[in-house]
């Protein structure tokens, strides 16, 4: 159960990441706040698929602390371009549900 959790949540936050790439261009952010959105959709649909193969390789301990150790990044990423959003975050749903799919995988990855 825990393992098909974990998978089917990676591959939502990897659909996430696919729907965060072209925020940076539709609301046609400062440009660097673009560039900050256009590098934290690149890191989620990377994490995302790290963590869908580590969620099939259950004994693989190289691959679950590279995993640990991206994730925790682009969970910094993504709270960084949270920290850093002109407005109300709350207007922008798929930013909070990015941020908090990439925080419960990086639970899930630590947890093992």
């Amino acid at each position: 159960m825990k393992k098909n959790l974990d998978t089917l949540l990676a591959w939502a936050l990897f659909l996430m990441g696919v729907a965060f790439f072209p925020a940076a261009y539709l609301h046609r952010f400062p440009q660097f706040i673009g560039l900050w959105t256009s590098a934290s959709a690149t890191a989620v649909i990377s994490v995302a698929l790290m963590n869908a193969v580590r969620a099939r390789r259950r004994n693989d301990r190289f691959l679950r602390w590279s995993t640990v150790l991206a994730t925790l990044i682009t969970t910094a990423l993504c709270l960084r371009l949270l920290y850093d959003f002109p407005g109300n975050v709350l207007h922008q749903p798929v930013s909070l549900t990015v941020a908090v799919l990439v925080l419960i995988e990086l639970l899930f990855a630590v947890a093992g």
